[in-house]
């Protein structure tokens, strides 16, 4: 796969990268993923839009076992995404109308933009901020016998007041 491609040419050209690529392969994925033997897929597709500006297509697929953060079990999240990129040169950004691009996300011309860079932020983005399974999936489940627990303090305050006792009478 290439991983670096120059964006405005790979658009003008209309060329098309599809591949596999496993969880291990993205560094800022490997601390939220439980296996990253998992692999997705997607597809970077360049092409001008109806003004004839450089855009891109990114769709991805697969799954990432997560960590629900309620019982530390595996939360399998399903990914199914496309973004769309419109493409400018650093002298055209300060010219920009969000208004008339508000299907796409603005990101700069380069000669050498990172493609395993890209997906990895839109899988970043994709993900929720504290996974969990829903209330009946999960496997934490709050009893009357983790209500009653004695609390790790209890000892502390008899002791506590057994010196105050001897200090103040």
């Amino acid at each position: 796969m290439e991983q670096h491609i120059d964006n405005i040419d790979f658009s003008r050209k209309s060329r098309e990268i599809r591949d596999i690529i496993r969880l291990s392969d993205f560094k800022r994925l490997q601390d939220l993923c439980l296996n990253l033997e998992d692999s997705i897929t997607f597809v970077l597709r360049g092409f001008e839009n109806k003004h004839r500006e450089a855009c891109l297509e990114l769709s991805i697929e697969g799954k990432l076992d997560l960590i629900c953060q309620r019982c530390s079990e595996k939360l399998e999240h399903t990914i199914f995404l496309k973004s769309g990129f419109l493409i400018k040169e650093e002298t055209q950004l300060t010219d920009f109308q969000v208004d008339d691009h508000a299907d796409y996300d603005l990101i700069e011309g380069s000669a050498k933009m990172d493609v395993l860079s890209l997906i990895e932020d839109e899988l970043l983005l994709s993900m929720p901020g504290a996974p969990k399974h829903e209330n009946d999936k999960c496997r934490y489940k709050k009893t009357d016998d983790v209500l009653d627990r004695t609390h790790p303090f209890a000892d502390l305050k008899q002791t506590l007041l057994y010196f105050a006792r001897e200090l103040f009478g």
